[in-house]
């Protein structure tokens, strides 16, 4: 251990900082649990000397200040010249944290999709507002996110390395996750340099993490890897640079999944709606040759990824939840996995929005406000009556005053934190744009 415990390191702006414990190390440093004016912080110590830009781009990123609460992000810089010690201090990763690595290999799991959405949706939000700020993070890959199995948050660590867009300092990221551009070196046609990761490779990276979040497999990863003694460098560029293959491409089918190898890939995929595979495949197939204009976007991922959600039902019979409307119009009639009659429920019908009304669904800012860009802000839950389990309503939080009209002409107001009752052809006047319809 580089540090002792209990010894006494200041941060750039003479903070003292108190060692506790030794949390562990990585390829870059070590990270220790420190307290600094009674707060506990994590403390990452560079194991070898740093470049003046690398340094430099540190501070700014501590300057400019996270993104999102998602970001376990720079706050301090801790550099004590004559020891040699180069590092920061970022908040502590909660134990209810799991690593995506152990999602990955079945070790930990989501709730249920419903809270796998909740995860994806904020990972998207959290790299657009990265990308807002001018950054990309550059080395997206599995050990950068963790999840909160019970509640999807979301939490993104190693941003030490994130940097503006189009320039950076050395670490490119794991060939897996790397855009094709990227694992080839490819030329910039606008520098004649080579390619570096930038806000484009960024969502061609974040494609293939929520790819791997809802398949349980990799885009590229099918058939084709037969051809592999072992899967090395040499492979890896293949695979992932000169010749990636979509596994599920429409026309080029030599590297579909192979059964018995793939089974979670092959079981998940005919699960997600239609919507989804095409943004799949417009990223890895049509991306590869058009990488500024037909990569999904993160507000794309986010529109798309929130209908899923909205869409949801639970079967009653195996607990799965899948997406109610076989298409954008009509409703399955089966469990896509039990086969199981499905239960006729409402929906909540909001311009083009549709929200399947069962408990434990939700209304989400946007639902109500087309400007929003809260897309995990709740305002409104479906709950069950207590006394009479036959009676669904939808609990509001912090409304203002709703309209409600039945199929009679009778109105009624609904006030703040009040219940909206789940009845067939209710009119509900959210506000003074948005009107919504069960039906």
């Amino acid at each position: 251990m580089k540090l002792n415990r209990g010894e006494i390191l200041n941060t750039a702006n003479g903070k003292a900082i108190k060692i506790i414990d030794f949390l562990g190390d990585g390829g870059q440093g070590e990270v220790y649990l420190v307290d600094m004016e009674n707060h506990h912080y994590a403390l990452k110590i560079y194991k070898d000397d740093v470049t003046s830009d690398f340094w430099y781009n540190l501070k700014n990123n501590v300057t400019k200040g996270s993104p999102s609460e998602s970001f376990l992000w720079p706050l301090e810089i801790v550099e004590v010249e004559d020891k040699g010690i180069y590092g920061y201090l970022m908040e502590v990763r909660g134990k209810e944290y799991k690593s995506f690595v152990s999602y990955l290999n079945g070790k930990n799991h989501f709730k249920d999709v419903r809270t796998m959405l909740d995860w994806c949706i904020k990972l998207c939000c959290s790299f657009k507002l990265l990308h807002e700020k001018g950054f990309s993070y550059q080395d997206l890959n599995d050990g950068s996110f963790f999840f909160n199995p019970d509640n999807g948050d979301l939490l993104i660590c190693d941003n030490d390395n994130v940097c503006a867009n189009k320039k950076n300092l050395g670490i490119l990221g794991k060939m897996r996750y790397m855009a094709p551009e990227i694992v080839r070196g490819d030329i910039d046609k606008s520098t004649g340099l080579q390619q570096m990761p930038d806000v484009h490779s960024d969502r061609f990276s974040l494609s293939v993490i929520l790819f791997m979040t809802l398949c349980m497999g990799h885009p590229y990863e099918g058939e084709t890897m037969k051809n592999y003694d072992i899967i090395d460098e040499i492979a890896e560029l293949e695979m992932y640079g000169k010749n990636p293959i979509f596994v599920y491409h429409k026309l080029d089918k030599s590297n579909r999944p192979v059964r018995g190898y793939h089974h979670s890939l092959i079981r998940r995929w005919p699960l997600i709606p239609m919507y989804l595979k095409e943004a799949f495949h417009k990223t890895f197939v049509d991306g590869l040759v058009d990488r500024e204009n037909s990569r999904t976007t993160e507000i794309e991922w986010i529109k798309l990824l929130s209908e899923y959600r909205d869409s949801l039902v639970t079967c009653p019979h195996c607990g799965y939840q899948y997406d109610y409307f076989l298409d954008k119009r009509n409703p399955r009639t089966h469990c896509p996995i039990c086969n199981q009659i499905k239960p006729t429920l409402s929906v909540l019908t909001v311009g083009k929005k549709k929200i399947v009304l069962e408990p434990g669904a939700r209304l989400y800012q946007p639902h109500v406000d087309k400007y929003s860009s809260l897309y995990n802000e709740k305002i409104g839950e479906v709950i069950v009556n207590k006394k009479n389990p036959n009676l669904w309503g939808i609990r509001m939080i912090n409304n203002d005053e709703i309209v409600l009209t039945d199929s009679s002409g009778n109105h009624k107001i609904v006030g703040t934190n009040g219940v909206i009752p789940i009845i067939r052809n209710l009119t509900i006047k959210f506000n003074e744009t948005i009107e919504g319809e069960i039906r």
